[in-house]
């Protein structure tokens, strides 16, 4: 099964024009592109208050300081770095509605990468420890040994999973192509390839597919209204 792309495509086309600068940290922009501010994203959040993992409260309430933020924007070399910020407290669906209107990306192809990564348990560590939050930011790739930010700041998470997919799907991650081990060659406007090189650090390598097809599953079946997702 593969992902519906055209709810993707037009979130894309609400996010051409540039960016401007916002309370909410974003003074800096790529040229001609910007993500809605933190601010805008959050007033199309569905707030009905469905929460399955109360557990990820605290979390989930936790906007970074400025001195962590930067400490941990110097360090990333991710292309769309200054937009991502964190600012938002929610539910942990709510969180997830709010990152992908914030960066364009279905919100139901977005719950159900979390439910894949984590089964949206925020506390969740993988890679034998090395994984942290909701998306499973990834030391040492995108938070190196202070992994504070990704890992008690559920907002935080998930904002840079939405950047980083999107700085995947808008072909500025070029490394992809110099690197062995991919399957095609890196382009931009494919959301399954975004995917799953945040998955795999390779573009569309032998294997990832098992990956994809657990997010469409559970994608189809949305998992996260099943009665056994509770408690999970």
């Amino acid at each position: 099964m593969r992902f519906r792309l055209i709810p993707l495509i037009l979130g894309l086309a609400l996010l051409v024009a540039p960016a401007t600068a916002s309370a909410d940290n974003q003074t800096t922009k790529p040229v001609g592109w910007g993500p809605r501010t933190s601010k805008a994203a959050a007033k199309l959040v569905d707030r009905s208050g469905f929460e399955p993992r109360p557990e990820n409260r605290k979390s989930n309430h936790r906007i970074p300081g400025k001195k962590l933020l930067e400490a941990w924007r110097k360090r990333s070399d991710m292309p769309y770095r200054n937009f991502v910020d964190g600012r938002f407290k929610g539910t942990t669906d709510e969180i997830i509605q709010w990152a992908s209107h914030k960066w364009g990306i279905d919100t139901e192809t977005m719950r159900a990468v979390a439910a894949t990564e984590t089964w949206w348990v925020n506390s969740f560590r993988g890679d034998e420890g090395d994984s942290f939050g909701l998306y499973q930011v990834r030391r040492p790739y995108h938070c190196w040994n202070d992994c504070r930010i990704a890992r008690y700041f559920t907002a935080f998470n998930a904002d840079y999973y939405g950047g980083i997919i999107r700085s995947y799907y808008d072909g500025t991650q070029t490394w992809l192509n110099t690197v062995s081990g991919n399957g095609k060659p890196y382009r931009s406007g494919d959301l399954e390839g975004s995917m799953g090189a945040w998955y795999s650090g390779r573009w569309w390598p032998e294997g990832v597919n098992v990956y994809l097809d657990r997010v469409a599953q559970y994608r189809a079946a949305k998992v996260w209204l099943q009665p056994n997702f509770v408690g999970k």
